[in-house]
């Protein structure tokens, strides 16, 4: 293959010479756009971007034509069907081995969002490669979709070429040739101790006291607040269960005993400020049965979080009146997620180990723990410092800042970090020092 420079009425074309996958001599004309005189030496150097770019686009596609004759007779059919046709084929064979949460999603958003990219594109199971991945996947960027996001579209994808390559559909496996997609660092918001104290106030007597201080007070996940029954409490040995939890799917509750994972199961003491709303809670439902009499709704007799006529609580709903009833009261804006994690950093703030943090909330392994919350733990750094010092025999204490001061002082930092919108803390430290 190669490439010259042609004039043609009164303008410059780069003319490619090469050689099709049938052996056949073909020649490509494209513009420049520049006019034939002085413009020369500005038309080579378009002659080797396009030349580069035609090689690289002319073997993907020798690659493609080859794959397809690769593929054996019995497996052509299937082979060249439509690359979307072939996930759904997958997700339908998943609907009785996920939950009905999972397969929904997976049915309906990411089935919409594979094919809104790779329909358009015609794109046939045998032609995906690599290429096309990456470009989804930086499609999907453009749209401020985190790499969590992507990660998450890797469980339909990946398990799909794997299949079709173990069936022999494929010559290789696309994942085999990309790059990991990068874990991101979360930028978290959460209440300090005070805060949490003014929260508490505007949350007393609200119609979802209990949910909301279940959140806060446990880090209960919103589902596992809403499927929480009566049955789990064990007010003689003071003891909370999360066993249950509550989904929506499609706008119809779902209620399963298959939580998360396996470490969300888990049993926590029942903490006395927690108790005592509860019997009340338990009470004043006991007082709306009787108000509202046949009308009560009694199906969900056993849930805690339920509304005054005895329906349940949506999460959607309980979401809103969460964002609602900050801003009647003014209150830092926070998701209601993030009482998970104003629950952790205040357990982190009090010297509770990161283990029993991990245990606390739930999470599948350490790691998650300390992903989301390593750079609050503000003690762990101090004990270090002060292990260190005295190794080297300096008997001056560390105490640049007390433990609080220092975590109210980084808690700031990380809030006006969030709001000039900053992601990477090296950044917002560097525009710091420069002010």
């Amino acid at each position: 293959m190669n490439g010259t420079i042609q004039a043609k009425k009164g303008f410059l074309y780069v003319v490619i010479n090469y050689t099709d996958e049938n052996g056949k001599t073909k020649y490509k004309w494209i513009s420049t756009g520049l006019k034939e005189r002085g413009n020369r030496k500005n038309a080579k150097t378009i002659l080797e971007r396009e030349l580069k770019n035609f090689e690289k686009n002319l073997s993907e596609s020798k690659n493609k034509t080859r794959r397809r004759k690769d593929v054996s007779q019995a497996n052509k059919e299937q082979a060249q069907m439509l690359f979307c046709d072939y996930v759904e084929q997958y997700v339908d064979g998943l609907q009785t081995s996920v939950s009905p949460a999972v397969y929904y999603n997976y049915k309906t958003h990411y089935m919409k969002l594979f094919r809104e990219f790779f329909d358009t594109r015609h794109l046939k199971l045998i032609d995906v490669t690599e290429k096309e991945l990456n470009e989804f996947y930086n499609e999907r960027r453009k749209h401020g979709v985190k790499n969590i996001s992507l990660k998450h579209y890797n469980n339909v994808l990946r398990p799909v070429l794997r299949k079709a390559y173990k069936d022999k559909l494929i010559l290789d496996n696309p994942f085999d040739f990309m790059e990991p997609i990068k874990k991101e660092k979360a930028i978290i918001s959460f209440y300090d101790k005070k805060e949490m104290q003014k929260l508490f106030e505007v949350i007393k007597g609200h119609e979802l006291e209990v949910p909301f201080m279940l959140a806060a007070y446990y880090g209960f996940r919103r589902s596992e607040v809403l499927g929480l029954r009566w049955s789990a409490i064990d007010f003689d040995h003071k003891l909370i269960t999360i066993n249950h939890k509550l989904t929506v799917v499609d706008k119809v509750p779902y209620f399963t005993d298959q939580l998360k994972t396996k470490t969300s199961y888990r049993t926590l003491p029942l903490i006395p400020a927690i108790a005592d709303l509860l019997l009340q809670h338990r009470k004043k439902i006991a007082q709306n049965k009787e108000f509202y009499g046949n009308t009560y709704d009694t199906r969900y007799e056993d849930y805690v979080c339920v509304m005054e006529n005895g329906k349940i609580v949506y999460p959607d709903h309980m979401t809103k009146k969460f964002s609602d009833l900050l801003a009647e009261h003014n209150l830092k804006h926070i998701r209601l997620h993030d009482l998970r994690h104003s629950c952790a950093s205040n357990m982190l703030a009090n010297g509770v180990p990161m283990k029993e943090i991990q245990e606390w909330l739930g999470h599948s392994n350490f790691s998650t723990t300390a992903d989301v919350y390593s750079h609050l733990d503000f003690s762990s750094k101090m004990r270090a410092a002060t292990a260190i010092a005295t190794t080297y025999g300096d008997t001056k204490p560390v105490t640049a800042n007390t433990e609080q001061e220092s975590i109210k002082i980084f808690i700031q930092a990380v809030q006006e970090m969030k709001m000039l919108g900053f992601k990477n803390i090296d950044d917002y430290i560097k525009y710091k020092q420069t002010r």
